[in-house]
């Protein structure tokens, strides 16, 4: 008895000079604490797998996302050995712009795999490194847990449609909608219109906000690594109003795409950690000198 006392004295002393280098820090090395204030510059940028879409055409669509873990770093990688998704063939639409304030964005952008997937092993790795840091991730079509679907939530909310003039296409979900090549020049503004409609059918009870506007949220999706201003880049869609306008400046030429996040996540069954419910629109830009 007399040693089992002991060893269990021994344990308990010992425990807090084991806890000052955990195994379960942001590195799994001890280099963070658990609770430490977020490092502003020096981290990694994180790729995530949101999930899988299984397609009425039999295809699947794979939702991806990021996490910029510098807490005052934005930081633009383009496309290339520091940002590459394999197999080769799906490579070119992960952005390479990743800014602090958004830190944790989901849901940025989709591929869209073959049927064959779903019999097969095949998988697809998203591998960023930023700042000597290389974090990759891979997406692959079967994993239940990861599995959603486009159907409305508890209390009704749906992602809303999203066109780029009245009466045009509209794209929804993570697929969105692209619209047809612009140019711009650098130092004048240009005008982006979106047309955003809710759809979600809210049922009526009093703990459900009806209360619910549309969001629209411009990002760089892609491009050198020049700022690019849009003002504003947050408008609310309400009113009975139909469609959001901003203007965007650039500050330099170059190849641009650009992407708008239109979400109703003012509504109580939506947000982006319930994957639901927005839609991406996004606008490639060819930003010339100019005469």
């Amino acid at each position: 008895m007399r040693s089992i006392l002991l060893f269990a004295l021994a344990v308990f002393l010992t425990a807090p000079v084991a806890a000052q280098v955990p195994s379960n820090s942001r590195f799994a090395n001890g280099e963070f604490m658990p609770l430490a204030p977020v490092p502003k510059t020096g981290e990694p940028v994180a790729p995530f797998f949101e999930g899988w879409y299984r397609n009425t055409d039999g295809t699947f669509t794979l939702s991806l996302g990021y996490f910029n873990l510098n807490g005052d770093q934005t930081l633009d990688i383009p496309i290339g050995p520091d940002n590459f998704i394999e197999p080769e063939e799906f490579n070119g639409p992960q952005p390479t712009h990743f800014p602090a304030d958004t830190r944790r964005d989901r849901g940025v952008f989709h591929v869209t795999v073959p049927s064959s997937w779903e019999d097969a092993p095949q998988r697809l790795v998203w591998t960023i490194t930023a700042n000597g840091k290389t974090t990759s991730v891979e997406a692959r079509v079967g994993w239940e847990p990861l599995q959603l679907d486009y159907g409305q939530r508890a209390m009704g909310s749906i992602a809303p449609l999203v066109r780029f003039s009245g009466d045009g296409p509209s794209g929804q979900h993570v697929q969105g909608l692209w619209s047809e090549p612009r140019t711009a020049v650098p130092g004048e503004p240009m005008t982006l219109t979106l047309w955003g409609e809710e759809v979600s059918q809210r049922y009526d009870h009093d703990q459900v906000n009806t209360d619910v506007y549309l969001t629209v949220r411009w990002f760089k999706h892609q491009g050198p690594v020049d700022e690019v201003h849009f003002d504003p880049d947050r408008i609310r869609i309400e009113d009975g109003a139909m469609n959001a306008t901003t203007t965007v400046t650039f500050m330099a030429p170059g190849d641009y795409v650009l992407r708008a996040r239109v979400d109703n996540w003012n509504a109580n069954d939506s947000s982006g950690g319930d994957q639901c419910c927005w839609s991406n629109a996004f606008v490639p830009v060819t930003v010339t000198a100019g005469q």
